[in-house]
C-alpha cells in the first residue's frame, strides 16, 4: 500500500532513468518541439506530493498545447537537497522540490520562514510569507533560481524511543541532524544531544540499527518515510513549521517562451496553494494515524512548555545573524508575535 505525506520536500524507489539527460527536446507528431524539464523530489512515488506533481504536469501540458512538461525523478534518486541544488547549478537537473535545507543552500534568508519559536500557527506564517515573499523570491532569482511556489512540509515534532517531556530529557539522545542544517546544531548544543549527521535517504537505516533514536519531523513525513515505526513517543509541542517549495534554474526559465513561462508560473502558484491546503488537512489525519499505530503522545506541563519556548528563543537568537539581516529577521519575527 503506498504511503503518503503532504510535501517534502521531506522520498525511495530506484528509477532506471535516474541519470538520463534532463533538459531534452522531443519532437511531437506535428513537428512542434516539446520541452521536458527534469524535476527531482525526495517524495516517493505514490505520495501526495508526486501525485500532485503529476496533476500539475497534466495541467501544464494542457496550458502549453503539449510543448512543456515535467520528467519527475521521485524517491530521492537524484540525491538529497544539497545534491539536487548542485545538479541544478551544473545543468544536470532543471529543478526540484526542496525543503528549507535546499532553499537555504540557494538563498539563506529563506530560512526566516522557519525560525524556531516564531510561528506557532499557520496564519502567522501565511502573513509573514505574504509580506516578505517578494523580497525572498527576488533574492532567489538573483542566486540563479526561480521559485515556482512555496510549500508547507508540516509542523516538526520530536519523535523518540523514550519519553521526552523537557529539553534536558534529550541529553545523550542520538538525534538525527541533516547535512548542511543551519538551525538544528544550535538546538543540539543547548540540549546536550549527540548529533548524527545524515542525508534524508540514510535516516531509515540508521533508525533500524538504533544509530539514531530521536528525530524531528512533521507527522506526515514520519509516516511516509517509515520513520515513525521506529519511534515510541512523540512530543505534543511543534518545534517549528517546516517549509519548502519548488525551484527551477533561472537560466532554464528564461530559455522558455513567454507563453511557457506564464503557464509554468501560474500553474505553479495554483498547485502550491492547493498543496498547502492539503498538507494542513493531512497533518491532522497523520496525528490520528500515529495514535492508531500506538505512538504515545508526550504531554507537557506549562513549565515544560516554557522551557521549550526558552530554548527556541535562544536558538533563534543564536542563528539569526547567520540567516538574514537584523532588519529582515525582526520583520519576520514580528508576524509571530501577532
Amino acid at each position: 500500500m503506498p504511503r503518503r505525506f503532504a510535501l517534502v520536500p521531506f522520498f525511495v524507489a530506484l528509477l532506471a532513468i535516474a541519470m538520463a539527460p534532463t533538459d531534452s527536446l522531443v519532437a511531437q507528431d506535428a513537428g512542434v518541439a516539446v520541452r521536458t524539464l527534469g524535476i527531482a523530489t525526495l517524495a516517493p512515488s505514490g505520495s501526495a506530493i508526486v501525485d500532485g506533481m503529476q496533476a500539475w504536469n497534466r495541467e501544464l501540458r494542457t496550458r502549453t498545447g503539449g510543448t512543456l512538461q515535467f520528467r519527475i525523478y521521485a524517491g530521492g534518486v537524484q540525491g538529497d537537497d544539497p545534491e539536487v541544488v548542485r545538479k541544478i547549478r551544473s545543468g544536470r537537473l532543471d529543478g526540484g522540490t526542496l525543503t528549507s535545507t535546499g532553499l537555504s543552500a540557494i538563498y539563506r534568508p529563506a530560512l526566516v520562514f522557519q525560525l524556531p519559536a516564531t510561528y506557532l500557527h499557520y496564519a502567522q506564517l501565511d502573513a509573514a510569507r505574504a509580506a516578505l515573499q517578494p523580497e525572498i523570491d527576488a533574492g532567489i532569482i538573483a542566486a540563479g533560481f526561480r521559485m515556482l511556489g512555496w510549500a508547507d512540509v508540516g509542523q516538526a515534532r520530536l519523535f523518540s524511543q523514550r519519553r521526552i517531556a523537557r529539553p534536558s530529557d534529550l541529553s545523550g539522545a542520538h538525534l538525527w541532524q541533516r547535512d548542511d542544517d543551519v538551525i538544528l546544531p544550535a538546538f543540539v548544543s543547548r540540549v546536550g544531544a549527540s548529533p548524527v549527521e545524515l542525508a534524508v535517504p540514510e535516516v531509515l537505516g540508521a533508525l533500524q540499527t538504533s544509530r539514531v533514536d530521536t528525530f524531528l519531523a512533521p507527522p506526515a513525513v514520519a509516516i511516509a518515510l517509515q520513520w515513525s515505526s521506529h519511534a515510541t513517543y512523540m512530543n505534543e509541542i511543534p518545534m517549528s513549521i517546516v517549509i519548502g517549495g519548488m525551484v527551477v534554474s533561472e537560466s532554464v526559465f528564461q530559455s522558455l517562451t513567454p507563453e511557457q513561462q506564464t503557464a509554468l508560473s501560474e500553474t505553479g502558484v495554483q498547485f502550491h496553494q492547493l498543496g498547502r491546503r492539503n498538507s494542513r488537512r493531512m497533518e491532522t489525519q497523520s496525528l490520528h494515524a500515529l495514535a492508531e499505530r500506538g505512538i504515545q503522545t508526550t504531554t507537557t506541563t506549562d513549565a515544560e512548555r516554557d522551557e521549550w519556548r526558552a530554548i527556541g528563543r535562544q536558538v533563534r537568537d543564536a542563528v539569526a545573524s547567520q540567516i538574514a539581516s537584523p532588519d529582515l529577521v525582526a520583520r519576520a519575527v514580528a508576524f509571530g508575535e501577532q
